[in-house]
């Protein structure tokens, strides 16, 4: 089962690190339906399972984080607030290769997933300026300018039946103080050791975004 690491939640300290025992607190409905999820299939005690939680993927065809690499490119790089933050990432093909391994795993665990890095808030942008050699306007919003204009596109999505890009629930994922994950259980039982850092997914998502003229 592809989960998330959404299904705990990100932790309030920026000394902590999740774990597959953390306790869960997701914040969003999203990360609780992932969480649900997991607790219904744990249900059915004859069933073999492996659980797999990824942090936030990013790659070719992704259209969330790319948001992002659009501002850039533009030359506009925001930020919400203005706090210290520790964010994981992981390729899309090291979740595919953790999805594979994971096949014949059938150990009834849940494994934590991503590149086994921690970033600060800036290390994404500034790898992607680095690889593209731009410069951008760095800002910051204020939370609560953030959080009204959340309210607004959420409300008009509902009129609209378009989901919104930005909604509240969205920020709490945002603002969130870190989202650093262990991944040893996933190299002990499954073998699974990621391939890219940052850099290197950035660099191939980038071109892949190139190649296909979506930057």
């Amino acid at each position: 089962m592809i989960s998330s690491l959404a299904a705990l939640g990100p932790l309030n300290s920026l000394t902590g690190i999740i774990t597959e025992d953390t306790p869960p607190h997701p914040v969003t409905a999203y990360g609780t339906s992932k969480l649900l999820a997991e607790q219904n299939l744990k249900a059915f005690s004859s069933l073999n399972y492996t659980v797999l939680r990824p942090t936030g993927v990013y790659g070719p065809r992704d259209r969330d984080i790319f948001i992002f690499f659009k501002q850039l490119v533009k030359g506009i790089e925001p930020y919400i607030g203005n706090m210290q933050q520790k964010f994981s990432f992981i390729y899309v093909t090291d979740v595919a290769k953790a999805a594979v391994k994971a096949l014949n795993a059938g150990n009834k665990r849940c494994y934590n997933l991503s590149d086994g890095n921690f970033y600060d808030r800036y290390e994404l942008g500034n790898n992607i300026k680095e690889i593209l050699n731009i410069r951008t306007v760095k800002f910051h919003l204020p939370v609560n300018f953030v959080k009204l204009i959340a309210t607004i596109a959420e409300k008009y999505s509902s009129l609209s039946n378009k989901a919104s890009v930005l909604n509240v629930e969205k920020l709490n994922e945002l603002m969130a103080v870190n989202w650093y994950c262990d991944i040893e259980n996933a190299k002990a039982d499954l073998g699974f050791y990621p391939g890219y850092n940052l850099k290197a997914g950035v660099t191939e998502t980038l071109n892949w975004y190139k190649l296909n003229k979506w930057l």
